[in-house]
């Protein structure tokens, strides 16, 4: 996982279009929608470095006076002006899932504009406010790594929530952060791939067609009120700027001064002003440029970051995100689960969870990797069992039996010869006890069902590869080796297979083998990087998570994720069925899967995240 606040989400699966991956075997069946036994159920815990509690913000440009539009502990962010400068749509998390709504400047009701299991991200209006275009990943791509992002257009007039919702962007194509030209003959975007340097700026008309690039190397396209040039953010020499371009190519300037780092442009509509983030005191600030003269003017001036403006028609009032000051942090929220799926999603606040026997309470890290904590799986009655080094506490598996919990205490991120070792400890705390001691490192423990032994990922050999040991800590003997490495181990429930993951054959993939060294075979390949897998309770299924979704956001408009390698999938154990189950921009993982359980979560105090960064 990644460096930062991870928090854990229990997530139900994701069902679209499923495909075989297993090595050497002919097409199996797809997704997992046929009978309720053959669906994936339970409980799955999984981490994420999401923000917490984005609310949208206004700014006044004269004035510079702030008012506070939506009031919602979940993330609202991205708006966008229509045009009578009035009504703003933007994304919400507030049902559980990445959706459009619509709300207006003077605080009305936000009102749902579309309901699909999919990240619906980065609305823009027509001119005439009858439609909105924006990308989503509702639709698998190909091949693996590919973003599943596409171009949408959706009608706004009142019909149910994404009753008229049209595809734009060709099989194949992977298109951000569209725009829609003052004139309405053209919509703009960015396409390629969310991660910087790697997407173009393409134009095209608003039914998809006459797709042409007008530059390479740009993101976030916004048109000048004349609708004959677009402006955009590109990055070079080191810095992110703010550039213009004439619809044909031709006359590429950057807007901004070269020693300013500047994001996410958005024009007005009058021509007048450009509004951007900038970076700046370690922030992302609101600035304003204006056109005639290109000056620039800082808006915002609080220590925190202010996200993606959108800039009224008549340049008077700029919106933003950010998040808001005193949040609460919950350790439990429920989160959107796919109705194809007998699963429950929940999002807790911590980091590499590990179910209970009888799933009623979780272990996981937290303060930063600091702490091993114990909760009841609806938030309430946390407590640390061992406070530990901050970035020195990871990897926990809770033995069948119940008796006891494993984690690794060292490092998160070191070598092979560094010092990591495998400690277990009783659920109330007592009994602390350290299997390993020093020989290399050793995490990513994981109980055997009987609870007699544990694999574990070992330094001991040179690299990093699984061995077995007793439950005492004798008897370490390898169960793998070789000049990569082999890691987040996870045993079946009947005992039979350990899944893993490996980079043998170049990227991370996930791989079974026999606790006897038998059978060793590829279970997912492609698509990047794939990690951190973990068996269903039934033993037919496993969760990991993997980049084989590309980027389903243009990352700078989001926060730092050190490893973006991003979404939960789900597959069958012979390989068949995979299924995504996380739509999302920011980096997830460290998964764990629990038996569903039935609970009524309230946010309270007594379901609070006592240090509100909890990875």
């Amino acid at each position: 996982m990644g460096c930062r606040a991870i928090r854990v989400v229990i997530v139900s699966v994701f069902l679209l279009a499923g495909g075989r991956i297993a090595l050497g075997a002919p097409p199996g069946p797809g997704g997992p929608g046929g009978t309720s036994s053959d669906r994936p159920a339970g409980t799955i815990a999984f981490s994420s470095l999401a923000p917490r509690g984005w609310d949208l913000y206004q700014v006044e440009v004269a004035s510079r006076r702030t008012r506070r539009l939506t009031d919602h502990p979940a993330l609202d962010f991205n708006a966008a002006f229509a045009a009578d400068g009035r009504t703003l749509a933007f994304v919400s998390t507030r049902d559980g899932n990445h959706e459009l709504y619509v709300t207006t400047t003077d605080g009305a009701a936000a009102r749902r504009l579309t309901d699909e299991f999919a990240m619906d991200d980065h609305p823009a209006w027509s001119p005439d406010g009858r439609h909105l275009v924006f990308s989503s990943t509702r639709q698998p791509s190909d091949p693996p790594g590919l973003a599943w992002n596409a171009l949408y257009v959706l009608r706004v007039d009142g019909t149910p929530a994404g009753s008229a919702v049209r595809r734009l962007s060709p099989a194949g194509s992977a298109d951000y952060s569209p725009a829609w030209s003052p004139k309405g003959d053209l919509l703009a975007c960015a396409s390629g791939s969310g991660e910087a340097g790697r997407a173009d700026i393409v134009v095209m008309a608003p039914d998809g067609t006459g797709r042409r690039r007008v530059v390479k190397d740009g993101g976030w396209p916004s048109f000048a009120a004349d609708g004959r040039a677009l402006f955009f953010h590109r990055r070079r020499d080191g810095r992110w700027g703010v550039w213009r371009v004439e619809l044909n190519g031709s006359g590429l300037e950057r807007i901004t001064p070269a020693d300013v780092d500047a994001f996410t442009p958005n024009a007005s509509g009058d021509g007048s002003k450009l509004a951007i983030a900038i970076a700046r005191g370690g922030h992302r600030q609101i600035a304003i440029v204006e056109l005639s003269s290109r000056s620039l003017t800082v808006l915002t001036d609080e220590p925190a970051d202010h996200w993606n403006p959108a800039i009224s028609p008549d340049g008077r009032i700029i919106a933003y995100h950010k998040s808001t000051p005193g949040l609460a942090v919950p350790n439990v929220e429920p989160w959107g689960a796919p109705p194809e799926t007998d699963l429950r999603l929940l999002r807790l606040a911590g980091a590499f969870p590990a179910f209970a026997p009888d799933g009623k309470r979780l272990a996981l890290t937290g303060g930063n990797f600091a702490q091993l904590d114990v909760m009841n799986v609806d938030g309430t009655g946390r407590k640390t069992l061992h406070p530990g080094k901050r970035r020195g506490l990871f990897s926990t598996s809770w033995a069948h039996q119940g008796d006891r919990i494993a984690f690794a205490l060292g490092p998160t991120f070191a070598g092979a010869k560094d010092e990591v070792d495998i400690a277990t400890i009783r659920p109330d705390g007592s009994g602390l006890a350290q299997l390993t001691k020093a020989s290399g490192n050793n995490g990513f423990p994981a109980f055997s069902p009987d609870g007699r032994r544990l694999v574990f990922r070992s330094g001991r050999g040179g690299s990093k590869n699984l061995a077995i040991l007793d439950a005492d800590g004798s008897n370490v003997r390898p169960l793998t080796s070789g000049k990569w490495t082999d890691t987040m181990a996870d045993w079946s429930p009947d005992g039979q297979w350990i899944v893993f993951a490996s980079d043998r054959d170049g990227d991370f993939e996930i791989w079974l083998i026999h606790p006897d060294g038998t059978g060793l075979h590829k279970v997912v390949r492609g698509g990047g990087r794939n990690n951190h897998p973990h068996f269903a309770p039934d033993g037919r299924w496993i969760v990991f998570t993997s980049r084989r979704a590309g980027f389903s956001a243009e990352e700078i408009s989001l926060p730092h994720q050190p490893q973006p390698y991003g979404d939960l999938f789900a597959v069958r154990l012979d390989g068949t069925g995979l299924v995504r189950l996380t739509h999302n921009g920011f980096e997830e993982g460290t998964p764990a899967w629990g038996p569903r359980l039935e609970m009524n979560l309230i946010p309270s105090t007594a379901n609070r995240s006592s240090t509100g960064d909890d990875y």
